[in-house]
């Protein structure tokens, strides 16, 4: 006993050891990780926007650029600089109106002015550059000793701060006469890096020489700078001490752009997910450590027997040694006899799956063969079955026994059981070998196939399935007692259309009268009008059944639009003259009919004549997919709505009359479905569509207005009413009361007596 006892131990403190290690060190390799990540994600992102901004800066000194080649073109420039500088042969009006049309044409410019190298004077857009002339001498002097042909500086000129871009001129010249000045305003700063009021970071830009020329944001420029001196001490860094940092490489003029956000600030959310990891890790922890002592001792009682069950080598005598000792079952005992029902019951209902699933999959297969597939649900469920299509062409064969009511009377059930069975095989092995498809039977001696090829032209498709329908009937009449005849349907690639090629596949058999017994019978040879997919040399733009077929999916759908739209398709018979207008009438008669009575099977047309002479007196296309759309599509869809809504209306009233029947007792789900032979689902949605409510929120006002009754009507105690209303508990009613009434069930009693007393 004391080494069990020791043995528990062991294993409880080196189970929370284990615990507490492994969440520690995920926990810090999580914090690694996700830090590691947002700091590169972060400087990829800030990245992308500081070459945003600096794009924006280079197209903007391209634009600059491109006005002074245009300047450079001026005549009066020629002049001034073959003169160098004589301002009496200088046409100085042409050139200022320039340098106005310049400074007005480029944002954020306060000024342009024009240099003379040769007399050392300014031409400005401003009086007040020309009258501050002596002001500009220090920036020329300081753009001379540079020896470029271009440069940025910002001096003080009037005591003020002033952003120069200075240029030389003639550009491609050696000899430089000019010199041209843009007065950049501050407000170019602020468009290119923002006031970032919001922002707890700064974006900054770097001289050519490594100085800090602009900045925007909440930093102060100490901060800042002593940031910047870290990490350029440190480039390999992706941080300095203080501050994440992110800069790109020197752009052409040699500005560098980057963006500056102290740490603290940039990974607060990461910090407080870390200590709340941290925290929630230590709580789950200190929980299970205080559970697992509380617990150990039972669950190690009911271990051995739960390992039994699974492993599943428990035994009945266990069982039969519970009952014969009741007292000393505790809950591990309850347990085990709940999974062991469990297990059995999954066993039972394993094995009916097993047994169904096969009618199941018959049963989708006869289903999509009848609908085809139209929806993502039902391409779902072919994966679901295993059942595998080729996209590039299909076909439908409709095979039958040839004589098969005459076989009945020479062979037995069993015999008739294994002919079925073996033309099943055959025409599955047929299929598999040259295509993908399936087969289900169709009735007495007749067989359904559908038969995929990975063929994308029409003509070749039809000629291997006619092949290998000749393949299994030739084989069959070899091998078997009997011959088959088979019908086989157009080639099609839309499967949403399989419905109409099962009844073309149908529809050839029984031409089996004209060609015979033990032959192959397409569809194609006995069809007396064109249809679109056909191999005829004009084929029709519409096919009549399959428009049909779209209809009467979409009016089953209640999509009004989309049903709408497929009548519309008849437009495009428009202008052909080929077409005969009795034969077209007969065919939209037809078709109008056909889907009136297919989907409205229980009831026909009020008037049938009236409706006929309607058809009759139609003259135009357009007549006639107006009476589609207002006398057969419209009403449908109406009639089947509120079929549905009258349908919803009278399962939710059954339901409220069975809960209201039965709210003393357990009002199960699965008890009104048996009795009023209704899925679980259509009740669901039923309650849905008319209450906006579900099952057991019904029960629960049917018992609180039961109560509430009671409390005005009786002087039942509420531990009776709780009990009859099947609550485990009278503080458990009171709180479901009063969540549901507003007040606790005994004062609503005493204020419903109040009110009759008033009234009294």
């Amino acid at each position: 006993m004391r080494l069990q006892r020791s043995k528990k131990a062991q294993t409880l403190i080196m189970m929370l050891l284990v615990a507490s290690i492994c969440m520690t060190v995920m926990g810090f390799i999580v914090y690694r990780v996700s830090t590691s990540t947002l700091t590169e994600e972060a400087q990829d992102a800030y990245k992308v926007s500081l070459l945003r901004t600096q794009d924006r800066v280079e197209s903007y000194f391209k634009q600059m650029d491109q006005a002074v080649l245009q300047f450079e073109k001026l005549p009066a420039l020629d002049t001034f600089s073959k003169l160098n500088g004589q301002d009496q042969k200088l046409d100085l009006v042409t050139l200022r109106d320039t340098i106005v049309r310049m400074y007005s044409s480029i944002d954020d410019v306060d000024n342009v002015a024009l240099y003379s190298v040769g007399d050392k004077k300014l031409i400005g857009t401003s009086q007040q550059v020309t009258a501050a002339q002596e002001e500009y001498t220090e920036v020329i002097a300081k753009f001379e000793s540079l020896r470029t042909e271009k440069a940025f500086f910002t001096i003080p000129v009037n005591q003020s701060p002033t952003s120069i871009y200075i240029r030389k001129l003639p550009i491609f010249q050696e000899e430089k006469t000019a010199y041209l000045l843009f007065h950049i305003n501050q407000r170019f700063f602020d468009h290119i890096l923002g006031t970032y009021d919001n922002v707890k970071g700064n974006y900054f830009i770097l001289d050519q020489d490594g100085s800090l020329m602009q900045n925007r944001g909440k930093l102060t420029m100490e901060q800042l700078l002593e940031g910047l001196s870290t990490y350029h001490q440190d480039e390999s860094s992706l941080t300095s001490s203080d501050l994440f940092i992110t800069q790109l490489k020197a752009s052409y003029n040699g500005w560098v752009f980057g963006f500056a956000i102290p740490k603290d600030d940039f990974f607060t959310k990461m910090n407080r997910i870390r200590n709340l990891a941290f925290l929630l890790a230590g709580l789950l922890l200190a929980a299970a450590a205080v559970g697992a002592i509380l617990t150990t001792n039972r669950l190690w009682k009911g271990w051995s027997e739960i390992v039994k069950l699974v492993n599943d080598t428990s035994s009945t005598t266990e069982l039969k040694d519970a009952e014969q000792h009741p007292g000393e079952r505790d809950e591990f005992s309850a347990i085990y006899e709940k999974m062991h029902q469990i297990k059995e019951s999954r066993d039972e209902l394993k094995e009916q799956l097993n047994e169904w699933r096969p009618e199941v999959r018959d049963l989708f297969i006869r289903n999509m063969l009848r609908k085809g597939l139209r929806s993502q649900e039902d391409w779902s469920r072919l994966e679901q079955y295993h059942i595998q299509v080729c996209l590039d062409a299909y076909s439908c064969f409709c095979i039958e026994i040839d004589q098969y009511k005459s076989m009945k009377d020479l062979y037995t059930d069993v015999d008739l059981y294994y002919f079925r069975y073996g033309i099943s095989k055959v025409i599955k092995e047929v299929i598999e070998e040259h295509g993908a498809g399936v087969v289900t039977e169709h009735g007495e001696g007749r067989f359904l196939a559908l038969f995929s090829l990975e063929e994308p032209s029409i003509v070749e498709a039809q000629r291997q399935f006619h092949h290998n329908a000749e393949i299994m009937r030739d084989f069959i009449k070899q091998y078997f007692p009997f011959t088959v005849s088979i019908g086989m349907s157009l080639v099609r690639k839309d499967y949403a259309y399989l419905g109409i090629a099962s009844e073309e596949a149908e529809e050839a058999l029984k031409h089996k009268l004209v060609a015979g017994a033990n032959e192959v019978i397409p569809f194609e040879a006995y069809r007396r009008e064109p249809e679109a997919g056909s191999l005829d040399a004009e084929p029709l733009p519409v096919s009549f059944r399959e428009l049909e077929n779209d209809i009467i999916y979409a009016i089953q759908a209640w999509d009004v639009e989309l049903a709408y739209a497929y009548a519309d398709r008849l437009n495009m018979l428009q202008g052909i003259k080929t077409l005969n207008y009795h034969w077209l009438h007969n065919k939209l008669t037809e078709m109008i009919l056909s889907i009136y009575w297919t989907v409205n099977k229980t009831k026909r047309h009020a008037s049938t004549e009236l409706f006929m002479n309607k058809l009759a007196q139609l003259a135009t296309l357009e007549d006639w997919i107006a009476c589609l759309k207002s006398d057969v599509i419209a009403p449908l869809i109406e009639s089947l709505q509120l079929t549905h809504t009258e349908h919803m209306q009278r399962v939710a009233q059954q339901t409220l009359a069975y809960i209201e029947a039965h709210n003393e007792e357990d009002p199960r789900l699965e008890d009104l479905c048996k009795i009023a032979n209704v899925p679980a689902s259509i009740i669901r949605q039923a309650l849905k569509e008319v209450h906006e409510a579900t099952y057991s929120d019904l029960v629960l006002i049917s018992r609180i207005d039961k109560a509430q009754n009671w409390l005005k009507q009786t002087e039942m105690n509420i531990e009776e009413i709780a009990s009859r209303l099947q609550y485990s508990n009278a503080q458990n009613f009171s709180r479901i009361f009063k969540k549901v009434v507003g007040i606790p069930p005994g004062q609503y009693r005493k204020e419903m007596k109040n009110e009759q007393n008033d009234y009294s």
